[in-house]
């Protein structure tokens, strides 16, 4: 007996794949830079995770409609700064929830600029300021990796917010 070639596989639907996705939590960040014309540009993310401990390196997945995307290069600084329980309002800002655009989404939280210029959320769990290593492209997204240069610490009992199945939580 003769076997069958396998079938061709298909992806799934894209319902499918976010009704998925939306089974797992995230912790809820906003990524920062500035842009050519020094503007600062922000954006909500939950595809952010690390990459490497030696060099210290995180992959940030931007959307390449984003505003943000194309200041996201080769050698340009930003921040990942993963968002406090308390900062929901900061999440729905930069991620379009609100009807805040552009450089207004920095009304919401306290923002400092660090020794490299970088902004940083005051109150954030951790803020991390990182160079774009390497950026990558897959379907509809950048895949930006960034080194990191520095980290900055929250108190370690702060509860963290995430986002899971289609609202944020507070957890810790």
């Amino acid at each position: 007996m003769t076997a069958s070639p396998p079938a061709a596989r298909r992806p799934a639907s894209t319902v499918a794949f976010k009704q998925g996705m939306r089974a797992l939590a995230g912790a809820v960040c906003v990524v920062v830079t500035d842009g050519p014309d020094g503007v600062p540009l922000g954006l909500t993310a939950t595809a952010v995770t690390s990459l490497s401990a030696d060099p210290p390196s995180l992959l940030v997945c931007v959307n390449r409609s984003a505003s943000i995307a194309a200041a996201l290069t080769e050698g340009a600084r930003f921040s990942v700064n993963v968002l406090a329980a308390g900062q929901q309002d900061v999440a729905q800002a930069f991620g379009g929830q609100r009807v805040a655009k552009g450089v207004a989404r920095f009304a919401f939280g306290g923002w400092v600029r660090a020794s490299s210029e970088a902004l940083l959320l005051s109150g954030a769990n951790v803020s991390f300021e990182c160079t774009v290593a390497q950026v990558s492209d897959w379907a509809t997204h950048h895949i930006v990796i960034g080194e990191v240069a520095d980290v900055h610490l929250a108190d370690p009992q702060q509860q963290a917010l995430i986002y899971h199945d289609g609202h944020y939580r507070a957890v810790g």
